[in-house]
């Protein structure tokens, strides 16, 4: 990189003037070197200035721009015993954050447009015939029957290429998977994009539901790290996040994107 800086400086020599005395910087040669210093140090700022930027950049293009989303709640709730007359800005009053956005790609994924992760999108099949997507699935984190592990690598290689096309599905971590809770509503405390016509009680497509299983708790990908036998979930009965014995079996939802190294 310093190489390439110093081609380009030297590349930009003739503009400099520097063979010129001071002295004889007046009138048009004092132009020529005012337009030619300018051109020289506006050309080395840019230059430093992506060299200085090139990791970051890297990472943009990985991550793409995204917005921290708001927890979707609208109403605000203030203190009932308060005796002071202090403002109460609760969340209700400033809804910090990305209005919840989704969007249903149609092809059994969802995308939440504030952070760019795609979301699977869980349907019901027949009871004796469940597929990958089935809503009712559960699994352990750690077990010697099957695993989300298993699971995922499942998804990974459906029809040959993964689920809609793409096989770098993961367990999103804790984070990510609090992010798509709705905290404006509950049971499941989810967008109408993770919860379309629950009451189906029949089998029903992509084209027509996206179920969460509510009062259930998710598996994150995330280890507790003093207890390492552990993982944290979330529960969509009111997004509450807390940890469960990775034997435990539990529900999973896959998802891709985001900023992966």
């Amino acid at each position: 990189m310093k190489y390439r800086l110093w081609m380009a400086a030297c590349s930009l020599w003739p503009f400099w003037g520097v063979h010129r005395d001071a002295t004889e910087a007046t009138g048009p040669y004092l132009n020529k070197y005012r337009v030619g210093g300018l051109v020289l140090a506006s050309s080395l700022a840019l230059l430093f200035g992506l060299g200085v930027r090139s990791a970051s950049a890297d990472a943009w293009g990985k991550c793409g721009s995204s917005t921290f989303p708001a927890t979707g709640q609208t109403t605000s709730h203030p203190p009932m015993l308060k005796i002071t007359d202090a403002p109460v800005r609760d969340d209700g009053v400033v809804q910090a954050g990305g209005a919840l956005r989704y969007q249903n790609n149609g092809d059994g994924t969802i995308t939440d447009l504030n952070t760019g992760l795609m979301w699977e999108q869980k349907i019901r099949d027949i009871v004796t015939a469940r597929g990958n997507h089935d809503v009712t699935l559960t699994f352990a984190w750690d077990s010697a029957a099957p695993t989300i592990w298993d699971w995922l690598e499942q998804v990974n290689t459906e029809g040959g290429t993964g689920l809609a096309g793409h096989n770098d599905w993961r367990i999103p971590n804790v984070k990510e998977l609090q992010s798509i809770v709705d905290y404006g509503t509950f049971s499941p405390p989810v967008d109408v994009a993770f919860n379309h016509n629950p009451g189906m009680l029949a089998t029903c497509s992509v084209a027509e539901c996206s179920l969460t299983v509510s009062s259930s708790v998710y598996w994150s990908a995330t280890t507790m790290p003093n207890l390492p036998a552990f993982a944290w979930y979330v529960f969509f009965g009111n997004g509450s996040v807390d940890t469960f014995n990775k034997s435990n079996t539990a529900f999973v939802r896959a998802v891709r994107g985001g900023c992966v190294p």
